[in-house]
């Protein structure tokens, strides 16, 4: 390859792995599904964090919760930030001569603080585009202006599929009939809310494919890497806002014929989405700065070992100050706040009975138990697992300094109150 590949990033809300080449059968995905089948699939991928912000800081910086400061969202009344001195994708791209441009939903910094990415174009026509929108944007910088002499990379972000699941007037899909996921009580609520989410689902994928197509007619196919991929979970109990995999487990599709990403490979080595931009500098041929904590997993995506590769993912959640480690075989997930946030109540009756009050620690045998409702925690067979898992979420809090293990986190209101309430004691 002449010169470094471009790189075309989508990124859908709350979807989790709910395609058609993740197995799900009633979602009409053809396109995302087609992307699949000619490139390569990550199997085994996790979000560091259940929600938007914190997850999409990590996968674009590189580097978990803890050590990049955006701990929950960027926006108000939660305000939570990156550190100052911490860089984005599109730091490390503009100083390596990539051309670099934003389509629409990011949520890495606060709007009004948009400034500190280094974008050189951001293209938006309003407030609350659909991914049909988004997607016509995008077509037009393909057909247009996707010629030049340097690189680019594309960072677009779809707001399907995020609640409201009729966002943009879609109508519910029940063409392929309609799938409810075995921790949601099968009623009527839920799937008029699974109809209404597919739905959702078929428009990101429309829009996903309108890319495709236009990236096709720019004769720069071969030469870009075409990554399709989701923050956390979706937007139903026991999902999106818990560290159960329905929360973290996320797609991640890539193809670039000339990095040899093709192919229909499904890649089932373990990752998390803070290994993302390692693997993404590898496959462009730029230097990983030494801050960044994720793991390249550019090897196994081309059917190698070049790499160890990680036999562990590790994910937080704010609100309810959990932490998690999860192997192949098992999770743990421990709670410092056992306080019961509203998110994580099942909406299965036998769940709800069985779970009033979330213990402190629970574990998972997830050969035995993959829908995560029998804690194994306390039990006699499992205590060298538990033993060995809790010293190993006690080892990663610590190598990324998370100062859960000095105190509860003061947010960034506790603070504010906090200085609201020093200017009163002492004023001046």
């Amino acid at each position: 390859m002449a010169k470094q590949p471009n790189i075309l990033q989508i990124t859908t809300h709350d979807s989790g792995r709910h395609f058609g080449c993740y197995g799900h059968s009633t979602v009409h995905t053809p396109n995302i599904d087609a992307l699949a089948a000619d490139g390569v699939r990550m199997t085994n991928y996790f979000a560091t964090v259940p929600i938007c912000c914190a997850s999409r800081a990590s996968m674009l910086t590189g580097r978990y919760p803890q050590s990049h400061g955006l701990m929950d969202l960027c926006f108000a009344p939660f305000n939570w930030a990156l550190n100052d001195d911490e860089r984005h994708i599109s730091h490390i791209l503009h100083d390596a001569g990539y051309r670099t441009l934003l389509f629409h939903i990011q949520h890495e910094v606060a709007w009004d603080d948009i400034g500190r990415l280094p974008f050189d174009e951001i293209r938006a026509q309003d407030s609350s585009p659909t991914a049909l929108d988004t997607a016509e944007e995008v077509c037009r910088f393909l057909e247009a202006e996707s010629g030049g002499a340097e690189p680019f990379y594309a960072q677009v972000g779809f707001f399907e599929t995020h609640t409201p699941f009729d966002f943009g007037g879609v109508k519910p899909d029940t063409s392929l009939g309609v799938e409810i996921p075995p921790y949601l009580a099968d009623d009527a609520v839920a799937r008029d809310t699974m109809a209404q989410f597919q739905a959702s689902v078929r428009r990101a994928d429309e829009a996903v494919g309108r890319i495709v197509e236009a990236l096709r007619r720019s004769g720069r196919e071969h030469d870009t890497l075409f990554v399709f991929t989701t923050d956390h979970g979706i937007e139903v109990p026991r999902a999106k806002w818990t560290l159960y995999d329905p929360g973290i487990a996320i797609a991640l599709v890539m193809r670039c014929p000339a990095l040899g990403l093709t192919g229909g490979m499904a890649c089932d080595a373990l990752a998390g989405n803070v290994d993302y931009l390692a693997t993404v500098l590898e496959l462009a041929g730029l230097d990983v700065p030494d801050r960044v904590q994720g793991l390249s997993f550019a090897g196994a995506l081309r059917g190698g070992r070049e790499a160890p590769g990680r036999d562990a993912v590790f994910a937080m959640y704010h609100k309810s100050q959990a932490r998690c480690v999860r192997t192949r075989r098992h999770k743990l997930i421990r709670y410092f706040d056992a306080a019961v946030d509203y998110h994580t109540v099942p909406v299965r009756f036998q769940d709800v009975l069985m779970k009033r009050g979330i213990k402190q620690i629970e574990l998972f045998d997830l050969d035995k138990d993959p829908n995560e409702f029998a804690n194994v925690a306390g039990q006699d067979e499992y205590a060298d697992i538990q033993r060995k898992l809790d010293a190993r979420l006690w080892r990663w809090m610590e190598s990324v300094d998370d100062a859960l293990l000095r105190g509860p986190i003061a947010t960034p209101s506790y603070r504010a109150a906090i200085s609201d309430y020093q200017a009163w004691k002492s004023p001046c």
